[in-house]
């Protein structure tokens, strides 16, 4: 997976930038567009599968209720059967003879039973079952022993209502009852034979294609079952849901319960059925994504092409530059004025200043070659002076002029760290002795009329400094300190050198006539011939920034005291650009 990553990484980092632009605007536009597609669908489907269930639900209601409805009509009848006078003396009775029998026929069963079948297409047969001593009478009367060989028998022993019994397998459905007496107790029934598929038939049109309809009992024992579909359900599948009540995921269903007989009237449907309604609106969906699409592709194309020109056009003039040098002629830019236009027209003045600079080097290259003899030359001076300043320390020391000898010591020394070789870092061991050369060198000049005290931490010896920083601060403070003095007494220059914490502090301190304070507000910054303190404090923040450099104290007639503050380091760098262009 992470190879994989890898891979797409780098492809996508080699395409044109083009082709980068056109698959963000493809994707920035057409996630949107399936995002709401996608919503649009699963809400039209939930709309329609809520709708389905809702449809169902009203569908299996109402069959429901108006099954009940049936179902009372025929325990109705059969109830008015079982407490019928007539009925009841007829079953009742002790025939002595046959014409007895005859008048019950005529006058009390026949006419009764004949007007339920009339009046009730679906009641195939009517049969009395009694334990009197009436005859049979066709399939009309019947006797008790014949009951006890019907299915029903055993649980309408227990009934005190009418009662049903369906088998599904011989498509028998029958309702019996037993006949009430008020005047002789005695074990007689009424049982109606119903019609099995016309009491079922209206469960066979409530829709008109793609729907099934299951009936159980209590026990969950199947009554009734129907399939209006181009695939039937097998038979197990349909005992599984009548054991288990679940039907497969891909089958809607809603029950209601007949709340006399405590059965379950099961409707269900196929979830193509819906799918079928979707597939329309899908297709619809699905042709406006691709119309948005082929439009939104024609969009990008054009938008792409227009943003990505102007830095493919900067691209091609970078690489005609690369390959055929800077002074060739660039092809004209399209005039525009956004960020891409300013970075043409940007490269386009680089390019022309570049080639003025070219100019410019080429110009000064033979003063170049002019000024490296002059430096030649200036190497070899350097070296005369200090052969000359050996041999007078020589000549003074041969001849007892002490004071001779050591200006010439002093001198080399001074010029030796002064020139240093070209470098412009030193070590503060080297500064040091620079400066303090210096400063004896002032004192033989000033006949030792002032004093001077130095004091140096060793530890800090090799740490690098910016050269000839220490040794201008001791000539100020004795041509504009010690020699503009008017107290009396001798000049005190006092110079120190400590390490604190990460830092190195210089201290040069005199006792001359002070700076008076309009002068010390704007000593860093104001011009002065030659080196000044300006420079000085310049070159300390070019290299180690701004939080270092001089800081000033001074009281008129009585002395100053500049102090000095430098991070270590061992190697000096200088800052970064941006900190040199805020100084």
């Amino acid at each position: 997976m992470r190879q994989l990553k890898q891979i797409l990484l780098k492809w996508y980092r080699n395409i044109s930038f083009r082709r980068k632009v056109y698959m963000v605007c493809i994707l920035a536009g057409l996630i949107p567009v399936l995002v709401l597609g996608i919503f649009c669908y699963l809400q039209i489907d939930n709309l329609l599968v809520n709708r389905e269930k809702q449809a169902e639900q009203d569908t299996v209601k109402q069959a429901a209720i108006v099954f009940q409805s049936k179902l009372n009509a025929y325990r109705n009848t059969v109830s008015n059967v079982a407490w019928n006078d007539g009925i009841g003396q007829a079953v009742t009775r002790n025939y002595t003879n046959n014409y007895e029998m005859y008048l019950a026929y005529r006058d009390e069963v026949d006419p009764l039973l004949a007007a339920i079948s009339m009046l009730n297409g679906d009641i195939s047969s009517e049969t009395l079952y009694t334990s009197c001593n009436l005859y049979p009478h066709g399939s009309t009367v019947k006797t008790l022993k014949d009951a006890r060989r019907e299915p029903w028998y055993q649980t309408a022993l227990h009934a005190k209502k009418p009662s049903f019994y369906i088998s599904r397998a011989n498509k028998d459905m029958i309702i019996y009852c037993p006949i009430f007496s008020s005047s002789i107790k005695s074990e007689n029934y009424i049982a109606f034979n119903l019609n099995y598929k016309g009491i079922f038939s209206q469960f066979n049109t409530l829709f008109d294609n793609n729907f099934g309809v299951l009936l159980l009992d209590r026990q969950g024992t199947i009554l009734y079952s129907y399939q209006n579909f181009s695939s039937q359900i097998p038979e197990e599948q349909i005992s599984a849901f009548a054991k288990d009540k679940k039907l497969p995921k891909n089958y809607i269903s809603m029950e209601n319960v007949l709340t006399e007989e405590g059965w379950t009237l099961f409707l269900y449907r196929p979830m193509n059925t819906i799918w079928n309604n979707i597939a329309p609106i899908l297709l619809m969906v699905l042709l406006v994504v691709l119309g948005c699409a082929f439009l939104l592709n024609l969009l990008t194309r054009t938008l792409s092409h227009v943003i990505v020109r102007p830095l493919e056009t900067l691209t091609h003039n970078m690489k005609l530059i690369g390959s055929k040098g800077l002074f060739v002629d660039l092809p004209l830019d399209e005039p525009c004025n956004d960020e891409i236009g300013v970075l043409a027209k940007q490269f386009r003045i680089m390019v022309r200043k570049l080639q003025r600079l070219v100019n410019e080097i080429y110009k000064t290259k033979i003063e170049k070659q002019k000024y490296e003899i002059k430096a030649l030359q200036a190497q070899i001076n350097p070296h005369f002076f200090y052969n000359s300043l050996s041999l007078i320390n020589s000549k003074a020391l041969v001849s007892g002029q002490e004071d001779i000898s050591e200006m010439a010591q002093l001198l080399s020394a001074y010029y030796r760290t002064t020139l240093n070789r070209g470098t412009s870092e030193i070590s503060i061991e080297d500064e040091w002795k620079n400066t303090v050369s210096y400063i004896k060198i002032q004192m033989m000049m000033h006949s030792r009329s002032f004093q001077f005290v130095e004091n140096l931490d060793p530890s800090v010896l090799n740490y690098k400094i910016p050269n000839l920083i220490l040794q201008p601060l001791a000539e100020n403070a004795i041509a504009h300190g010690i020699d503009q003095r008017t107290a009396p007494g001798p000049g005190l220059l006092k110079i120190s050198c400590k390490a604190i914490n990460d830092q190195i502090e210089f201290i040069v301190e005199d006792n001359g006539c002070g700076i008076p304070p309009d002068k010390l507000k704007n000593i860093l910054t104001a011009k002065s011939n030659g080196y000044g303190i300006k420079n000085i404090q310049r070159r300390i923040q070019l290299y180690f920034g701004r939080s270092y450099g001089l800081t000033f104290a001074s009281t008129e007639n009585k002395g100053t005291i500049v102090t000095l503050r430098i991070p270590q380091r061992e190697i000096l760098t200088d800052i970064s650009d941006s900190e040199r262009v805020s100084l």
